[in-house]
């Protein structure tokens, strides 16, 4: 099955965030075991370049480019993703690559904020429990 991250539960695993992390770093498993077919958009290595800056790039390189697809977006895409009539860009943008890349979900916490996308967006846990 394919899916795209999100950058939130990329950060989860990054930032070992609590609450949210055992369920993001299994998901990442999941990839790394290439028991999923795993993509980020190239925003994402872009968000996270900006936020940790020259950390990010072992980071990316070691654990996230040898796991998953990097989804380009083309002036159709990001097009299409400033059409959406999202309130979030970025959101928007994680849509178009999931489109782009015929994923079958989009993998966020945020799922209200996919309400509109034409891929379904659900959380680590809820595919967790639905598909293992």
């Amino acid at each position: 099955m394919k899916l795209l991250f999100d950058t939130n539960v990329i950060f989860d695993v990054l930032e070992r965030r609590q609450a949210h992390y055992p369920a993001s770093l299994q998901m990442i498993k999941q990839a790394q075991h290439r028991r999923i077919e795993a993509a980020i958009a190239s925003h994402t290595v872009a968000n996270a370049f900006y936020r940790y800056q020259k950390a990010a790039i072992p980071i990316l390189q070691n654990y996230f480019f040898d796991n998953f697809e990097v989804v380009c977006g083309s002036a159709r895409e990001v097009s299409f993703a400033i059409n959406l009539g999202f309130s979030d860009l970025e959101d928007a943008l994680q849509v178009a690559a999931a489109m782009a890349w015929k994923s079958a979900f989009i993998i966020t916490r945020n799922e209200r904020d996919f309400k509109r996308s034409p891929i379904p967006a659900i959380s680590p846990v809820t595919y967790l429990k639905r598909f293992h």
